[in-house]
């Protein structure tokens, strides 16, 4: 599903009003007509009910203006408020405005604090409060009398839904002014908008629904969106395919270095994921000083071997690396619970020159590259697999920064940098070389725990060794763990779920995308 920018849903909208030739008051009646349908199934109806719709002099009052006069020639109370007279307003706006007053509703223009009293006694007296104040429109914090009336609708105790973004959201960035609407329900207009589906904004959206108001398909691709929301349906359309005929060898093998005396199960977590994956082989690569001291058992169709270390972590010279990658099959994982020793740096620096194959690179790995410059020694290609504290330290950005712009950021370092970026938070990015950004919007307070980006790596490593394509890996991974994520915590509850017991859910997960059971695309 693709995801607009706010530049890209006008340049979709200026397409069919001006290439294809719709009218701009066409598009708005279908807006509108089409975000009562949606309000009519988000409500369980629309009889017996009181609406108060809040609009401003932009487009997004203009549809609001349509929603009022549909509800009012159908018979449903309805109070209409307009923060701005209506020559002052868009003319597809004006025209609606005007409409709206002949066919017998006065809209309240708000011109101070009396006024806004009088809203909040309407909303007091409503089921449902409709805020189509400003749209994607919004640039900057909200001051003035439309602050005052953005507090005034968030005081409500009736349902609160906003048409196309909450009115502060910024469609692009998912950034919120101060204050912005609050909305327990979303309608976005014609296709949805990365803000609604990313922090903060996300918060702010509450549930989205999306109205379809008849954009030719020729105008949406004609904004050249570079930004798709996983669902249930893409994941599926690229998950490996299996066939009863196969052996293990023809799905794949997984190879691990993971571990250390510090982090003795990162490699075994790992290798739940991997084996969770459909993964033919799976082998786990530890640091010799795990032999016999594992704090816990890999499972018995994990092959288990070690590799030199000292000082609690791996020592892997030239030679033991120009092995390995001699012996390259399927997928490497690399980095989860190493370590940040010079010795590892190296070890490191080393398997990156002589491994030719796909490597999925993660966890200290990640610290390893930034600390000594290791990427430039990369021979074949990689997904890089931060969070955003080891994003700030690959970039020299801030925490900060990275929150306030992760796609910009994932997009700009995977470009620049010729690797696919896995950025980990409550929402996930996948951005690719090309420029492609992914989102995964499924937070869950659950997966806030060490280990599942352990698991995650396991996950996508397993899955590469397919024959899928390194992105449709990622892609997948992050779904699959999404899913199997809610599962775990539907079941045992977010505060004591393990990851552990995620690894467990994973097979579900599989059969829900296969087709087996429904899944929850939210």
């Amino acid at each position: 599903m693709r995801l607009f920018t706010t530049e890209e849903m006008r340049a979709a909208d200026r397409h069919a009003i001006e290439t294809i030739g719709i009218p701009g008051l066409v598009l708005m009646e279908n807006a509108g007509i089409k975000s009562l349908i949606t309000l009519e199934k988000i409500l369980g109806g629309l009889k017996g009910k009181r609406f108060t719709i809040v609009c401003g002099k932009g487009n997004n009052g203009g549809d609001g203006l349509v929603i009022a006069r549909h509800l009012f020639n159908n018979n449903v109370a309805t109070q209409v408020f307009i923060s701005a007279p209506p020559e002052e307003m868009s003319d597809e706006a004006r025209t609606n405005c005007e409409i709206l007053t002949k066919t017998g509703l006065e809209p309240v223009l708000i011109k101070g604090r009396r006024d806004i009293d009088r809203l909040r006694i309407a909303m007091e007296f409503s089921e449902c409060v409709v805020d189509c104040l400003f749209g994607t429109g919004i640039k900057g914090d909200i001051t003035g009398l439309p602050a005052d009336i953005i507090r005034a609708m968030n005081d409500t105790r009736a349902c609160r839904v906003a048409i196309d973004v909450p009115s502060g959201l910024c469609a692009t960035t998912g950034n919120l002014s101060e204050p912005s609407f609050n909305a327990q329900y979303t309608i976005t207009l014609g296709a949805p908008k990365i803000g609604l589906f990313i922090f903060p904004g996300k918060r702010a959206a509450g549930e989205v629904w999306v109205a379809d108001i008849s954009l030719p398909e020729a105008s949406a691709v004609s904004a050249g969106c570079q930004h798709f929301l996983l669902t249930s349906d893409m994941v599926a359309s690229i998950l490996p395919q299996r066939d009863d005929g196969m052996h293990k060898g023809d799905c794949g093998k997984a190879l691990l270095l993971a571990g250390s005396a510090e982090y003795p199960g990162a490699g075994i977590i790992a290798s739940y994921g991997a084996l969770r994956s459909g993964a033919g082989i799976v082998q786990l690569l530890l640091p010799d000083c795990l032999r016999g001291n594992l704090s816990c058992q890999a499972l018995p169709e994990v092959i288990v071997n070690y590799l030199p270390s000292r000082d609690g972590g791996f020592t892997i010279d030239a030679s033991q690396a120009g092995e390995l990658g001699g012996h390259a099959a399927g997928c490497l994982l690399i980095g989860p619970g190493w370590g940040r020793s010079n010795d590892r740096a190296e070890s490191l620096k080393q398997v990156l020159k002589n491994w030719k194959n796909l490597a999925i690179v993660d966890a200290d790995a990640l610290n390893l590259i930034s600390d000594h410059k290791l990427l430039k020694y990369a021979s074949g290609p990689l997904i890089l697999t931060p969070h955003v504290g080891e994003m700030a330290r690959l970039t020299g950005k801030t925490i900060e920064e990275i929150k306030g712009d992760q796609i910009g950021v994932a997009r700009d370092f995977a470009i620049k940098n010729k690797v696919l970026v896995v950025l980990k938070s409550a929402v996930t990015v996948i951005a690719e070389p090309g420029g492609k950004v992914y989102v995964c919007s499924r937070p869950n307070s659950g997966m806030a725990r060490g280990g599942s980006g352990d698991l995650l790596a396991g996950l996508i490593c397993g899955l590469a060794t397919s024959g899928i394509s390194p992105l449709n890996a990622a892609l997948a991974g992050v779904f699959l763990l999404a899913e199997a994520g809610e599962t775990a915590r539907n079941e045992l509850g977010a505060d004591a779920m393990t990851i552990s017991e995620t690894a467990s859910y994973i097979p579900a997960a599989f059969k829900k995308l296969r087709g087996n059971e429904p899944v929850n695309n939210s």
